[in-house]
């Protein structure tokens, strides 16, 4: 009986140190998937980029993207400026990357390691909500965007939600794609948003990172694109991604083109006349807003009912859905940015660059250790 009692007490001993073992390596898994991320924080509204370290697990439906290039927008700027008022600091800007995975979670069966993805503004959503269910994720109000609730791409590497990784067609070339994954994701869902017929005639007010790539959508969609611009330099460019060129400044340019226009998407962040503008459209014409300047914009109300049915709309990123159409859409027809690239070791003169608009094109940042 002894003896018994020694086995099971040896039994006991056994299953104990098997369940710490058990624990053990449970402990070790948890640990090899945290990881310090050297990124390159703002530190203060205005501040300069310097580096900056956070820990990040992978979690079951998450991946980690070892950062290839970054591009340093327009908006990246106004976060650190804080000119929206809800920017979370210290600040990891950078809402368009283009990367390759490094790890997946246990959940994760879309992505393996080795694919070449691209990221944009929304990190996360809730998957559960209304707008998720809906298939529109942007709208989700526990969802995660850089530079208010998460850190963005300026960095080595970043983990993000696997469904907000999107695998990039072998047929885009990595670096000018990246502005498609904000920019192009933003003026594309506009576009598709108003429906238009085939053969519209359609303007773009602005030539900058969002005006040339909606040129581009709107002319492979097969609709007559113009372009206002109040920059005369940039006639031939427009002219070379096949659309009018037509000087906004101008007055007499606006006059002319009375209840012309299907449709007009504006891109612009700089205060001008919206009632010039709803004025060259048709009776059932439709204005998206994919960008506005701070300062309120004045409008005269009746110009969308006086003998008219006009609507005037906004449109915020896009989902999940629009990003994978989008991204297949500018594979087929080839449509890309034009744009400069700079190491990571100069992001701070790329950042003002942009802010002093110093750059024609789009700007990317290149990770190259």
């Amino acid at each position: 009986m002894g003896g018994l009692s020694e086995i099971e007490s040896g039994g006991h001993q056994l299953n104990n140190n098997l369940d710490l073992v058990a624990e053990n390596i449970k402990d070790l898994q948890i640990y090899r998937i945290v990881m310090k991320i050297k990124a390159y924080g703002i530190k203060e509204e205005g501040g300069k980029a310097e580096p900056f370290y956070y820990e990040r697990n992978v979690g079951d439906h998450e991946v980690r993207v070892k950062i290839i290039y970054c591009a340093i927008a327009r908006g990246d700027v106004q976060f650190i400026s804080n000119d929206w008022g809800d920017t979370k600091f210290p600040l990891v800007p950078g809402h368009e990357i283009v990367g390759i995975v490094e790890e997946t979670g246990s959940n994760v069966t879309v992505l393996k390691v080795g694919d070449r993805v691209g990221v944009g503004y929304q990190q996360d959503a809730c998957f559960e909500c209304e707008f998720c269910k809906a298939g529109n994720e942007q709208f989700c109000i526990q969802q995660k965007v850089i530079g208010v609730d998460c850190y963005g791409g300026l960095a080595e590497h970043i983990v993000v939600d696997s469904r907000f990784a999107f695998k990039l067609p072998p047929a885009l070339h990595p670096v000018n794609s990246v502005p498609l994954l904000s920019s192009g994701l933003t003026v594309y869902s506009g576009i598709v948003n108003a429906q238009l017929p085939a053969n519209s005639v359609v303007g773009v007010l602005g030539a900058g990172g969002l005006g040339q790539l909606a040129i581009q959508f709107l002319n492979k969609m097969g609709h007559e694109v113009y372009a206002f611009s109040h920059s005369p330099e940039k006639k031939e460019m427009i002219n070379k991604l096949r659309a009018e060129f037509i000087l906004s400044s101008n007055p007499d340019s606006l006059s002319t083109l009375n209840k012309q226009f299907d449709f007009i998407i504006s891109t612009l962040n700089v205060p001008y006349d919206l009632d010039a503008f709803l004025k060259i459209l048709k009776p059932q014409g439709k204005f998206c807003v994919v960008a506005s300047p701070l300062e309120k914009q004045p409008i005269a109300l009746g110009l969308l009912y006086d003998y008219a049915q006009r609507t005037i709309y906004g449109n915020y990123v896009g989902s999940r859905k629009n990003m994978i159409d989008m991204l297949d859409f500018s594979a087929k027809h080839h449509i890309e940015s034009a744009v400069e690239v700079m190491p990571f070791s100069k992001m701070n003169e790329a950042i003002e660059k942009v802010k002093t608009g110093g750059v024609k094109i789009r700007l990317v940042l290149e990770n190259q250790e």
